[in-house]
């Protein structure tokens, strides 16, 4: 643990410091709140349960212990069924996005033959198709994706009954994507989802999300962990056996998730697949799996609603009509003033010792969880890159220690960097003033000055690329539109090893209503990305307080140990 708590640490100092102290802040502004949920002990009631089966695999991650498991990557060996012959795999690896939801399984295997049968089997939420390639049909000319209607509920029922998958769809039949959030009325049932003790032992009751008429029995064990999953749909029965549970992440990324080590699955009393796992990954990793076009018009609409994600509430409404919008002299909503910003992540601060932890402390807890609560990894709003770099975007987060920009001291950037803390405008211009330590560490207090008189791109300033962009900006009625241009591509768009080219394109949109201003972005990288990527609008609040456009100095930031890498834990 020395080593990996040395590497958060090894680039900058002041961040592993800013950890510390808004990680004691939090602690001590949320004093107050109500200890974690505890079940009593022997508790037989649904929520108990809930809890038990999602706590004791490590999914409850951060200070409100939401369940934060968003994706996983899966790699495995072992034999599956191809028609009625035994295929010995080769390589098998799942890619899973909880919160589409959607699946991918490629795997390629042996026949007692010795012929090789690969397949790319893909399911988003009521979509299902094969890819001859990975990403098939987003691209033109680049891969053939072929519409599998019928495999919809298969596929559903795999990831709704697999290890993880199974608890967050009794959540969502109970209703409610946390388990602390349940009633706590004692009950045995809630929503769709039941409990029911077989011989000691737990056996939850749940549909499968997406497939009408499916429903699951999960049998639990003295750790409350599924080794059992029995799914009837219709006619068909799905049985699903897990064991060997643990931590089967990198020996760099241990965070304490724990998944079966074996797997099997057989339909109808015939083995599907049997597997053994090799290894996971569960950080809130970049997993899509966009829709190509042909599939979207092969199959008819979807009829349910994908189950709920669970996201920090947003802020509260403000009370009372707005007040008037200042203006400058030429009729312009005036920008300027202190402003703060609704929050993008959730409640920093330090989590209790997890039930499997022999040596924890709450601040290593606060820096294993920030991988998963980070909001650009946790999503659900990602944006979608060409195919042939969704693993490459998996690689630089996972060595985020190494690959990050802010690791080495660059600046964020935009989008990263967010929206400025501090705004003086006049009729012909405008300065942003950002704080330090934006996105969890980084930032050190940077500004923009930028034209807002209408004024185009000049060309001769795009030849210089820069961290913050080239930006000139123009009203649209009372929406202050910046566009910028001529970025360098050293920084990241959000952590989660979202980079991008030089030829991204960065538009910021900014009205103004009384007290409040709607932050919009959207980012425009051809290059590297399937579509334009919206951001989740900001809102940002005056600040009134006598001192809050006294920015702090900005602070030093210091490279070393770049060569000393002792973990893939991420910031």
């Amino acid at each position: 643990m020395a080593g990996s708590l040395r590497l958060v640490r090894r680039a900058r100092f002041c961040l592993f410091s800013w950890l510390v102290a808004v990680g004691s802040a939090a602690t001590a502004q949320f004093s107050s709140d109500p200890p974690p949920y505890v079940p009593a002990a022997g508790a037989r009631d649904l929520k108990a349960v809930l809890f038990n089966w999602t706590w004791q695999l490590g999914m409850l991650r951060g200070i409100d212990e939401h369940e934060l498991i968003a994706s996983l990557e899966y790699q495995g060996s072992g034999s599956l069924q191809v028609g009625d012959r035994t295929c010995t795999i080769v390589q098998y690896r799942v890619s899973t996005n909880y919160q589409l939801p959607g699946q991918r399984v490629q795997y390629t295997c042996t026949l007692p033959d010795g012929a090789a049968v690969s397949a790319i089997e893909v399911v988003n939420w009521q979509q299902a198709w094969d890819e001859d390639r990975v990403g098939a049909g987003l691209v033109a000319a680049e891969g053939s994706a072929t519409p599998r209607p019928d495999a919809v509920a298969e596929r559903l029922i795999r990831l709704w009954a697999s290890p993880q998958g199974a608890p967050k769809a009794a959540l969502a039949g109970a209703g409610q994507p946390d388990p602390h959030r349940l009633p706590d009325n004692g009950e045995a049932t809630l929503g769709a989802t039941s409990v029911a003790w077989v011989a000691d032992r737990p056996q939850v009751s749940f549909p499968i999300p997406g497939v009408a008429g499916a429903m699951a029995v999960a049998t639990l064990d003295d750790r409350f962990m599924a080794e059992r999953v029995v799914v009837t749909h219709g006619s068909s029965r799905y049985e699903f056996r897990y064991a060997d549970y643990q931590d089967w992440n990198n020996p760099l990324n241990k965070v304490e998730v724990l998944y079966a080590g074996t797997l099997s699955e057989s339909r109808d009393g015939v083995l599907q697949r049997e597997l053994r796992t090799a290894v996971t990954e569960t950080g809130s990793v970049y997993v899509v799996m966009p829709v190509p076009a042909n599939v979207q018009a092969a199959h008819p609409a979807a009829t349910q609603s994908a189950p709920p994600v669970a996201l920090p509430p947003p802020p509260p409404a403000r009370e009372g009509p707005p007040p008037a919008t200042s203006r400058l002299a030429n009729e312009k909503p005036d920008l300027s003033g202190n402003w703060t910003s609704s929050g993008m992540n959730w409640r920093y601060g330090f989590r209790r010792c997890g039930p499997s932890q022999v040596d924890c402390s709450p601040t290593w807890n606060q820096t294993i969880d920030f991988e998963f609560e980070a909001p650009s990894r946790y999503g659900p709003n990602r944006p979608l890159y060409q195919p042939q770099y969704w693993d490459r975007i998996q690689e630089l987060d996972m060595w985020t220690n190494r690959e990050d920009p802010v690791m080495t001291c660059q600046p964020l950037g935009i989008p990263r960097q967010g929206p400025p803390r501090r705004i003086i405008q006049s009729e012909d211009d405008i300065v942003f003033f950002y704080a330090q330590y934006a996105d969890g560490g980084g930032g050190y207090g940077e500004y923009r000055i930028m034209p807002i008189d209408g004024r185009p791109h000049d060309p001769a300033e795009t030849l210089t690329t820069r961290y913050m962009g080239y930006t000139v900006g123009h009203w649209e009625a009372d929406t202050l539109v910046l566009e910028s241009i001529a970025f360098n591509d050293y920084t990241w768009l959000a952590r989660g090893g979202f980079f991008h080219s030089d030829k991204m394109r960065v538009t910021e949109r900014l009205t103004r209503n009384g007290d409040e201003i709607l932050y919009e972005v959207t980012v425009d990288d051809p290059e590297v990305l399937l579509e334009p990527w919206v951001m989740t609008p900001r809102v940002l609040r005056l600040n009134g307080a006598a001192d809050a456009g006294l920015l702090p100095e900005r602070g030093n930031c210091e490279v070393y140990e770049l060569e000393d890498i002792t973990s893939q834990i991420r910031h």
